[in-house]
């Protein structure tokens, strides 16, 4: 695996073009300077947490944690299905109405943001096979570049969804959201079947 194939495929997983949607919906009660603290703080969060793990790697956790790939799969599946579950049917109205006295950009930025969207179960197992076949310098260009292509598109996403509309914005949003939808109930079975797997 080169370093070229190593960007690529950890930045298809980490997905930040899809995720823009969904940064805007988390956010959209803060305003800009707030909003860009919070995406700021998802990138340096993520790229840690993949860094971290890439290098810990399952040995760790497994052993000081007792957390398995598995179990966090299930987790960022429920986490995921959670989050699209609200764009769909609005409960995230709810959220963000506490979420404004009570939530600050760098905890929102850290989580849902940070993880599991983009830290999450797939892009913490694409680290681990990048080390493993391509050695730790590239895993840590690959994150590097990834993240910092993820925060290039964060600093001009409110001027990109002005350009677009907000109507065009929400309507790509709930459409998206089905997606996220999927992505997290396959996470979960995933994580079910490969803990069946085990057993027998």
């Amino acid at each position: 695996m080169t370093y070229v194939e190593a960007i690529i495929i950890l930045f298809a997983i980490v997905d930040p073009i899809g995720n823009i949607p969904i940064f805007l919906n988390v956010t959209d009660y803060l305003g800009p300077k707030e909003s860009r603290k919070a995406f700021n703080t998802s990138v340096i969060v993520g790229a840690v947490i993949l860094l971290v793990f890439a290098f810990a790697g399952q040995t760790v956790l497994s052993r000081v944690f007792n957390i398995e790939v598995n179990d966090i799969m299930i987790a960022g599946g429920v986490l995921l299905f959670i989050l699209a579950n609200d764009h769909l049917f609005g409960g995230r109205f709810e959220r963000i109405t506490a979420l404004k006295s009570e939530t600050q950009p760098y905890e929102i930025g850290s989580v849902p943001l940070g993880c599991p969207l983009l830290a999450g179960p797939g892009a913490m197992i694409t680290s681990l096979t990048i080390i493993q076949k391509a050695g730790p310098a590239a895993v840590v260009i690959a994150i590097i570049v990834v993240f910092a292509a993820t925060w290039l598109m964060l600093q001009f996403v409110r001027p990109l969804q002005k350009a677009m509309g907000r109507l065009i914005s929400q309507v790509f949003s709930k459409v998206l959201a089905l997606f996220i939808a999927a992505i997290g109930v396959n996470m979960v079975l995933k994580g079910i079947s490969a803990y069946i797997h085990t057993v027998r």
